[in-house]
């Protein structure tokens, strides 16, 4: 039996899972935990810690939050390096290989089906179209999935570091206000967990009405994303909670779009991520789909592009295993059709 490691390694939490590499990704895991990374010192600790209680992998793929270049990466949210040469060399691996988390999401799609999507525009998907991933999480994510008879080629990008750019004089007000602190204002900083305190406090300057209470809250929280999100979706909502989730959903429907126009997406826009799959239900996605929708000569094309938010919580994992599925069993002599 020949095993694999897969992990999900991100700003906030690790995931690692052991499979037979014989088997398809799909299938049950033999072993699996998940982390809180502020708990270790770094990756090495969590991989001795999960390693002491499962079957012993000859190969790994890594899904990181990060850069990878030239078999490094420097976690983008976190101080965090790992590097496959002292990885393989430490735990007695055969081969490391590391892939940007994006990549692995979008390695995941051809294993999403049924109750793992929610969909959001029905669209014409074509069976060979491109098909583009956004996720906003803690940072933001971009990427895409090309396949054909032969062909598997998921790649993540760093798109979400891409300049933001404001749609209406509000939006240009609040890159104005971003701009006396930061010297590029990217989409990352007002459309993620990171972003969504910046659109609150951007908003807090202008006469809307607040829930001082909650605001006091907010105030004092560490994280303060989940009480901003959550004090829009009470049955008394605070407005100016509101308006920072609409705002957000806005800036992220637009650069959905920008995403899906460049890469052509005819095979669908996915969205992944933490964040949108807890307004489910508590919410409407209209402001989303509108500004998605809303590009000049090209609407009758934004309306045909099936999009789609995976509600799979482990969809990062499963593509992990897949890339690397794909990448290892090939070594193998392993049929991977």
């Amino acid at each position: 039996m020949t095993l694999l490691l897969a992990a999900d390694i991100g700003g906030t939490k690790s995931e690692l899972a052991v499979f037979d590499l014989a088997d398809k990704p799909h299938n049950l895991p033999l072993a699996r935990k998940r982390y809180l990374n502020n708990a270790f010192r770094d990756f090495d600790e969590i991989l001795t810690d999960f390693l002491s209680n499962s079957p012993t992998p000859d190969f790994a793929c890594l899904g990181v939050a990060a850069v990878i270049r030239q078999g490094e990466a420097k976690l983008t949210n976190l101080d965090w390096t790992l590097c496959e040469g002292k990885l393989q060399s430490r735990f007695g691996l055969r081969e490391v290989t590391l892939i940007n988390d994006l990549t692995a999401l979008c390695a995941s799609l051809p294993l999403l089906q049924g109750s793992d999507l929610l969909e959001i525009q029905q669209g014409q998907r074509e069976e060979k179209g491109i098909q583009a991933v956004i996720a906003p999480g803690t940072g933001l994510g971009e990427g895409f999935l090309i396949t054909g008879d032969s062909l598997f080629l998921p790649q993540g990008s760093e798109g979400g570091h891409a300049d933001f750019a404001p749609r209406n004089q509000e939006q240009a007000a609040l890159l104005s206000s971003l701009q006396k602190n930061y010297s590029s204002v990217s989409y990352e900083l007002v459309c993620s967990g990171k972003g969504i305190p910046h659109l609150f406090d951007f908003f807090s300057s202008t006469d809307l009405e607040r829930d001082d209470e909650l605001f006091k809250q907010i105030a004092e929280a560490t994280d303060r994303t989940p009480l901003i999100v959550e004090g829009a979706l009470t049955d008394s909502p605070c407005p100016l909670c509101t308006k920072t989730l609409t705002s957000f959903l806005e800036i992220l429907g637009a650069e959905a779009g920008n995403l899906a126009l460049k890469l052509y997406a005819t095979g669908g826009l996915f969205i992944g991520g933490g964040i949108l799959p807890r307004l489910v239900g508590r919410t409407s996605f209209a402001p989303f789909l509108q500004q998605f929708r809303k590009k000049e000569k090209m609407e009758d094309l934004m309306e045909a592009i099936p999009v789609h938010l995976i509600v799979k919580t482990d969809a990062a994992l499963l593509g992990t295993a897949s890339y690397g599925w794909h990448h290892f069993a090939k070594q193998q002599g392993t049929k991977t059709g």
